[in-house]
């Protein structure tokens, strides 16, 4: 008898001793899109919550602006330039344009299966992305070391798959006006059965939410939070304050479960917020998203692209309240550190491009040792000029493709940018420069032929079916007819836009009906 006390408390103990991993991220969220954060108007409880109960570090930056690398920099701990992840995943097409994959390495360190080799039940639900969404023979999420996973925009089961939402089924996507106000909801479902299946069992939890990623979208409902507000901020608030509910049902279900004290819930964003359009019926109308003040937006190496929100709660472990305004956390470092806070072992021979920073969460002074570097393959248009990026500690240099246009700053005294200590500070201009270049000599350039799919896929079969759907998620407004500017926002290949709209418009109104873009004449 004493024997087996003696196994259950060591049992006890042993999952004492190894917390639970939760990690949100958002998609598109401003770093000032948070009531903690000092906007103004938007409504986020729960988030705030977070911050009052845990560290706001404030310096955290993701490795790239946009999303698929952004959050492959999270799951392998590694810069996404080192697997050849530039920019998003898209159409094999477009991937090859791009001198990129089709899919993330799943022979790539990766923490889920790590954290599953140290027996932790892992799960991934919502955004996925580490491939394109119609990618044929893309890897599951299972071959990525995940037990459970419903995602959308990648392969497997959909998030709505097995729910009960009447609208939807596994081809509602994010960019449907109805899904895009249930996906996220639908994808909290899935992460509170994990948690409540994982019956004290260590778990290693993705959340990945749609908001605020286009299309942003909004029921009546969520609305009603703001009745004041007039459009296009009015959707955007409620969407954030919808995602903010989605991170208080999880708080709420490890407080039920009297789990919350042995748990790490990290909260972030992918990159900063999408750039917005001026008219309605535009592709980014509602994409009202605040930098809280910082240069650059979504695609952009400046601080406004890069530098999002990052809170961080374990009670007990991480000091609730404290505002983290110094230490230089980047997106590489969540590996690590989650390998240090459970005991997870490190794989063989793997080198992380972060470092554990778990003495920082703990409210201990860290300074970091490893620069983070950035590599941009996008348009260089505007604030998306900088192609080239390096931190060391508080400095930031920043440079264009030819290394012609320089911009150096201390980002802690100067968060938004203002003074530029280029010309002051030359000799750290010229040793982080040449930092970037052997950074950069040590990466492929060229794509690994098996992370391909073997033939380029064939073009979806079009029928009457196919273009009632894409009609309605074009028809913005829901007025029963498609502008250009909706037309043209629909489209992935914009070639010749105004000669295939107008040969939709028979009657040369200037609008295509739902009849007329179907061929189907009896509506």
């Amino acid at each position: 008898m004493r024997l087996l006390l003696f196994l259950l408390v060591l049992g006890t103990s042993l999952h004492a001793a190894r917390p639970n991993i939760v990690f949100i991220d958002c998609d598109d969220l401003g770093f000032g899109d948070l009531a903690c954060h000092g906007h103004p108007r938007i409504q986020t409880p729960h988030l705030d919550r977070m911050a009052k109960e845990g560290t706001d570090f404030w310096s955290f930056t993701v490795v790239n602006p946009v999303c698929s690398p952004s959050r492959a920099g999270i799951v392998t701990g590694q810069f996404p330039s080192r697997w050849g992840v530039h920019q998003h995943f898209a159409s094999h097409e477009q991937n090859v344009q791009r001198h990129m994959p089709d899919w993330l390495d799943p022979q790539a360190p990766l923490l889920p299966r790590v954290m599953k080799e140290a027996g932790y039940k892992t799960a991934h639900f919502g955004k996925w992305h580490l491939s394109g969404g119609d990618i044929e023979g893309a890897p599951l999420p299972a071959v990525y070391g995940y037990d459970d996973a419903a995602v959308w925009t990648g392969p497997g089961r959909h998030v709505f798959d097995g729910l009960k939402y009447d609208f939807a089924s596994g081809d509602a996507s994010a960019h449907d006006t109805q899904a895009a106000s249930w996906i996220s909801v639908a994808a909290t479902d899935h992460a509170l059965r994990f948690i409540r299946e994982a019956k004290g069992a260590p778990f290693y939890l993705n959340l990945w939410l749609h908001e605020t990623h286009h299309l942003v979208s909004a029921t009546e409902d969520d609305k009603k939070t703001y009745p004041d507000v007039p459009e296009p901020r009015r959707t955007y608030y409620a969407a954030v304050t919808r995602a903010d509910r989605q991170v208080g049902r999880v708080l709420d279900v490890l407080d039920e479960l009297g789990i919350a004290e042995n748990t790490l819930v990290m909260f972030s964003s992918d990159n900063g917020p999408e750039n917005s359009h001026a008219r309605p019926g535009q592709k980014f109308y509602h994409s009202q998203g605040s930098t809280g003040g910082l240069r650059g937006r979504k695609r952009s190496l400046l601080m406004g692209g890069v530098n999002v929100a990052f809170l961080a709660r374990w009670p007990g472990v991480v000091p609730a309240g404290r505002v983290d305004k110094e230490t230089a956390l980047a997106g590489v470092d969540v590996f690590p550190t989650v390998l240090a806070a459970t005991g997870a072992k490190t794989p063989e021979g793997y080198v992380s491009d972060g470092e554990n920073m778990l003495a920082a969460f703990k409210g201990e002074k860290q300074t970091r040792v490893k620069p983070v570097f950035w590599w941009w393959q996008g348009g260089h248009s505007g604030d998306d000029w900088p192609a080239f990026a390096m931190r060391e500690g508080p400095r930031m240099l920043i440079l264009d493709e030819m290394k012609q246009r320089v911009e150096l700053f201390d980002v802690i005294t100067d968060r938004f940018q203002a003074k530029n200590l280029a010309t002051t500070e030359p000799d750290r201009v010229k040793r982080m420069t040449a930092a970037i270049d052997a950074w950069f000599a040590t990466l492929p350039k060229s794509v690994d032929p098996a992370m391909q799919v073997k033939t380029a896929p064939k073009p979806a079969e079009i029928t009457p079916a196919t273009r009632l759907r894409a009609f309605k998620n074009w028809d913005k407004n829901q007025d029963g007819h498609l502008t250009l500017d909706e037309y043209r926002n629909g489209l992935a290949k914009k070639d010749n836009v105004e000669g295939r709209f107008k040969n939709f418009d028979h009657n040369s109104d200037g609008k295509v009906t739902r009849a007329e873009f179907t061929g189907d004449t009896s509506r």
